[in-house]
């Protein structure tokens, strides 16, 4: 999972235990927490059997995604998700209406219009009831994979803030509105 964040100029985009930063006009990413350097970037790739160069690649991809930005890599989309159901077959059916509209209008990428989609096509207590909502996610261009969901920050309770994020990882980051 992924969670991403925005504060004033710049995104964050919490993944794998990192939070990786950038300005909002640049869109450079650098590690959140401001202690980026090519000796920490070579070491993190270690971690992971990658390449500096793969490891930069790789995260610069999913975070343009995660902060709906064009890449060359990964792509997102709006889908409708349900967060507190058994996954009943009426559910089924709505989610599928709903997935449709958004296709056929082609508003995939403009999350008001997919949440505007979602009213027009399932009850105020199907939302309720089952848990709906839009929800942004990143999929692989060459089709490796399931998507992975991008949480907005403003969205999740401090519970989940807590489950989602390592709190020395939340704690150390630069550019964030603190709370308290």
């Amino acid at each position: 999972m992924i969670v991403e964040e925005r504060f004033e100029n710049y995104v964050n985009i919490y993944v794998d235990g990192y939070v990786f930063t950038a300005d909002a006009d640049r869109r450079v990413w650098e590690f959140g927490d401001g202690l980026d350097n090519e000796e920490r970037r070579a070491n993190e790739a270690s971690r992971r059997a990658m390449t500096k160069d793969e490891f930069v690649n790789h995260y610069q991809s999913i975070c343009n995604a995660a902060a709906g930005w064009e890449d060359e890599r990964w792509t997102y989309r709006y889908n409708t998700a349900a967060f507190n159901s058994q996954g009943t077959l009426m559910q089924e059916e709505v989610v599928n209406r709903v997935e449709q509209a958004i296709d056929r209008n082609g508003v995939s990428q403009d999350r008001e219009k997919c949440q505007d989609m979602l009213k027009k096509y399932a009850s105020l207590g199907m939302i309720r009831q089952n848990g709906l909502c839009i929800r942004k996610y990143i999929y692989d261009k060459n089709g490796k994979g399931q998507g992975r969901i991008v949480y907005r920050m403003d969205e999740l309770s401090p519970s989940d803030v807590e489950a989602l994020i390592p709190k020395q990882v939340l704690f150390d980051i630069l550019h964030r509105k603190r709370q308290g």
